[in-house]
């Protein structure tokens, strides 16, 4: 008896999610402290681009992800990104203009991703693919955060 509330319960969650997406076409709501995306090619000014790679539906983990990636940024490295040394971009690769990231950084999920560039060009970039192990560690995720970009920005003199 107890299996089939269990059964009869992830049903309706699963019609629940059905319903949801149907409603709101498998977009999650836009939160209203996100920057605006900034589809296309690296700007040309030089340092380090931190990219978030997402795709049309955005789900908790993702959500997450994004979150805690942007906070991170904001709490460790403001002066650098007041400055410029710094930028976040969030860019959904699904949209026909952004599909060239998928090849370009081999994305195959939501993937955060540093990028140096120097002269205008792009010289290295980094997937921080360890961030779906570390979403549910807030403390241990900012760290990875904060100290893969304190490396990669010391490894390409940015």
């Amino acid at each position: 008896m107890h299996a089939k509330k269990i059964v009869t319960i992830l049903l309706v969650l699963f019609a629940a999610a059905g319903v949801g997406y149907a409603i709101f076409g498998g977009k999650a709501p836009v939160q209203k402290d996100s920057p605006p995306e900034t589809p296309g090619a690296v700007t040309a000014s030089d340092g380090l681009t931190v990219y978030y790679f997402h795709t049309t539906f955005r789900c908790h983990s993702c959500l997450t992800i994004e979150r805690l990636t942007h906070e991170t940024l904001n709490e460790q490295f403001a002066v650098e990104q007041k400055s410029g040394a710094i930028r976040w971009r969030m860019v959904n690769y699904e949209e026909p203009a952004n599909e060239h990231f998928i090849d370009d950084y081999k994305l195959y999920t939501k993937q955060v991703i540093l990028s140096a560039v120097k002269g205008g060009k792009e010289v290295k970039w980094k997937n921080l693919d360890e961030v779906w192990d570390l979403k549910r560690d807030e403390m241990r995720f900012k760290l990875y955060i904060a100290d893969e970009i304190k490396k990669f920005r010391a490894e390409n003199g940015l």
